[in-house]
């Protein structure tokens, strides 16, 4: 009997010392970034300016599909695409081969479509460009951690608001008033924007902090 609870302590020490050999290891390989560099990535995603054609109206891939856009309307902000982490560039390329600008949960994830989602959005801006959609809001805490500080005075600028399994959004500054600044890939908006936002929206979301930040 002892012997066995011997061995199953080495099997759960075994099992710790991986895990942390393997945290260790994804935050070793973190591109490093400062909160500059994260802070003008946001801005050029929500200022970034695009004209919808009527090919980007519609998803060849969904029966379905529907957007907010007009044939030649032109839009402020990456479109919001669930599932998508579309970088400026990229999205410009697949909005001229005539992919649907934009897609929400309702849709599903669409190859056929383009754009970024709220997840997709903290880890570009983290500079995570070459990740992938490898991260969500629910395992974002793999590569963030949770600061010890008073979030409602001592947040900075390229911290995240989470809500694991539902939102994040990119912590821009304080305003007087009590509310504060976020960039964010918003659903309801549609697309990648800069907005106020009062805490009693953000109720339950937690602060992340990038481990590859150079302060």
């Amino acid at each position: 009997m002892l012997f066995r609870r011997y061995l199953m302590l080495v099997g759960i020490c075994f099992m710790l010392a991986s895990l942390s050999h393997s945290q260790t290891s994804v935050i070793a390989r973190l591109p490093r970034t400062t909160r500059a560099e994260i802070m003008a990535r946001a801005k050029k995603l929500a200022t970034h300016s695009w004209i919808s054609s009527a090919s980007n109206l519609h998803a060849s891939c969904s029966r379905n599909y529907s957007n907010e856009w007009k044939p030649g309307q032109r839009v402020t902000g990456l479109p919001y695409c669930w599932g998508g982490v579309d970088s400026p560039e990229s999205f410009d390329k697949k909005l001229q081969k005539g992919l649907a600008a934009g897609a929400h949960s309702r849709n599903g994830i669409l190859s056929c479509a383009t754009g970024i989602d709220c997840s997709g959005f903290v880890a570009l801006c983290w500079g995570l460009t070459l990740s992938g959609h490898t991260y969500s809001t629910t395992n974002l805490r793999d590569i963030a951690g949770v600061p010890k500080y008073n979030v409602y005075t001592d947040m900075k600028p390229g911290d995240a608001l989470n809500k694991s399994g539902s939102h994040v959004v990119l912590f821009a500054g304080y305003n007087p008033d009590g509310t504060i600044n976020v960039y964010e890939a918003s659903g309801s908006m549609s697309r990648v924007v800069y907005r106020q936002r009062k805490w009693s929206s953000l109720i339950g979301y937690k602060p992340l902090q990038y481990k590859g930040l150079d302060e």
